[in-house]
């Protein structure tokens, strides 16, 4: 589409108006060039009488106001709905309820009439109580986790195709994962999601406590409910967790987990060394912190499995291995608990 650059908007006998647009070279524009001047004179003097210069970001304001002129933004209308004043929190009502939407047009032609303030709010929340909107925040919520557990199941499927690096970088709603190496794509996930994914069990991240010692860091030190710091250890959903002994007829910790294991026996050993150095600097409480350690896949797991990894977690004494698929389940049964009958 094109523009003219220079218009008249409006003349009389008297004064003649006109728009123009500069900062256009070579019919391309920028946000830090383009500019608009409106300015008025005199028909019979050309003396000046008005100007005005708006940079880009005041000729979105200006332009977001017009269109919220409904006559203005659809040609084909010949009159606009009744104008009301509405408060910042009715504002914020009308942008959360999105169900039930023709009764919320009702409730403002309601509100249009001339109640007085009080009567105004009853009428509001009388009309609005089938809307239930009490249920607002969980319905908020509900979609905000629901979309953040679609977004890990679809890392997980990338990650079974391989070059997941590439992939994420090429899906745009998976920005925020974005990373150069993909254990840190799944840790840039779960430092997203580590405040509800986990229940209650935390209620801080330190995110300047990584660095336990000088040549030891941890990929998520969080604050537990008792005030208390906890590690958490990501590893690949790629990695296996078990091997099988064939000869003993039994599972196994994989390398990969067996060196998870070695590095958080690691940290609880410098943590002890530098303890009271580490709860100084960070203000935190250190004693004896429990780590998980996130890693590999247990949606294909059998019943042996599963009671092989029952059966390590409970003679770990300050370690528990949690799997992907865990987070997908938690996830889920978090949601239920938010999901509107």
């Amino acid at each position: 589409m094109s523009i003219q650059f220079h218009s008249e908007i409006f003349s009389n006998e008297n004064i003649v108006l006109k728009v123009n647009f500069t900062g256009i070279k070579d019919a391309v524009v920028t946000t830090d060039n383009l500019a608009m001047s409106l300015y008025a004179y005199d028909k019979r003097t050309a003396s000046p009488v008005f100007s005005a210069t708006l940079n880009f970001d005041q000729i979105k304001i200006l332009y977001e106001h017009l269109n919220q002129i409904s006559i203005i933004k659809d040609p084909h209308k010949l009159t606009t709905g009744k104008f009301i004043e509405a408060t910042d929190s009715l504002h914020k009502v009308i942008g959360e309820v999105t169900i039930n939407a023709e009764s919320l047009r009702t409730i403002l032609r309601l509100l249009s009439t001339d109640f007085n303030a009080n009567d105004r709010i009853a009428i509001l929340l009388e009309s609005l109580d089938d809307l239930d909107l009490e249920n607002l925040p969980a319905a908020h919520k509900h979609k905000t986790y629901k979309t953040e557990i679609d977004n890990l199941a679809q890392l997980l499927s990338f990650e079974e195709q391989g070059d997941i690096v590439r992939i994420v970088a090429e899906t745009p709603h998976l920005i925020n994962y974005v990373a150069r190496q993909p254990e840190a794509i799944f840790q840039k996930w779960i430092t997203r999601n580590l405040l509800w994914i986990f229940g209650v069990e935390y209620i801080g991240h330190k995110k300047d406590g990584r660095k336990i010692s000088i040549f030891s860091e941890a990929d998520l030190v969080m604050e537990s409910m008792d005030g208390f710091i906890d590690l958490i250890e990501l590893k690949r959903p790629e990695h296996a967790i078990f091997n099988f002994d064939n000869s003993h007829n039994c599972y196994y910790p994989s390398v990969e987990l067996a060196k998870a294991l070695g590095q958080c026996g690691h940290y609880l050993k410098e943590l002890d060394l530098y303890k009271s150095q580490y709860q100084i600097e960070h203000k935190v409480k250190v004693l004896r912190p429990r780590i998980k350690i996130i890693i590999g896949r247990t949606d294909k797991f059998n019943d042996e499995q599963f009671e092989a990894l029952r059966m390590l977690n409970c003679n770990l004494s300050h370690a528990e291995i949690v799997s992907y698929d865990y987070l997908l389940s938690c996830g889920n049964h978090i949601l239920s608990n938010y999901k509107l009958e």
